[in-house]
């Protein structure tokens, strides 16, 4: 029995095979074949589970970032945004805000997931929108900052193609674009780390934060 086949990731082929005993080629073939299929149906799955609805590259278990573009919902309807206020009433350093939104995809409507966590505000720079900014703290003029710690919890078989968590902490500032490092995960980010890039967007009646995200 002598055969000469070649193995790819997705398929099997047989280039040249001679045997005195049919019942034995058609065994190998049939083995090739499942292997085949085996091979093409991981193949497809991890393909669909790197891309998802939202996301492109290879994700953080393959050879390049996984680049997701996310929501957090901070207009009226879109979760719980609370603060807790010190003892002065004013937006002063060790006040704490927290939330639990819902989590958008890229389209800033689907919703496929929750949002949570909360920052501890450092430097109240500049006038935000509660109007109740501590004096003599001219740190920062053009801007206001918290360390944040916070959540993205993706919904088991929602419409993102991803099930799990990733965890972020950092800097952030009420204007403009703060730069968040990804510091661990679950589920399908299981280990995953990066950057999350949080930029608000004001709407008519509350923000959008875009969180794009490039996950190793």
């Amino acid at each position: 029995f002598e055969c000469l086949f070649y193995l790819s990731k997705a398929t099997v082929s047989v280039l040249y095979c001679k045997t005195k005993h049919s019942n034995m080629l058609r065994r190998a073939a049939v083995l090739f074949a499942l292997l085949g299929v085996a091979s093409a149906g991981g193949a497809s799955s991890r393909h669909k589970r790197s891309h998802g609805v939202h996301g492109h590259g290879h994700g953080h278990h393959g050879h390049g970032p996984l680049s997701l573009t996310t929501f957090a919902d901070g207009r009226p309807d879109g979760g719980i945004r609370q603060s807790a206020d010190g003892e002065d009433g004013l937006d002063s350093p060790g006040d704490v805000f927290v939330f639990d939104q819902k989590l958008l995809g890229d389209d800033g409507n689907t919703v496929i997931g929750r949002n949570a966590g909360y920052c501890i505000r450092t430097d109240p720079g500049m006038p935000d929108w509660s109007g109740k900014d501590a004096p003599n703290l001219p740190d920062d003029a053009t801007n206001n900052w918290g360390q944040c710690t916070w959540t993205l919890t993706f919904y088991a078989d929602g419409p993102s193609g991803y099930e799990g968590t990733i965890q972020v902490s950092g800097r952030e500032g009420d204007v403009g674009t703060s730069d968040i490092a990804i510091v661990g995960g679950t589920g399908d980010f299981k280990g995953a780390w990066g950057v999350l890039s949080t930029t608000p967007e004001p709407q008519c009646q509350g923000v959008l934060f875009r969180q794009v995200l490039e996950v190793h």
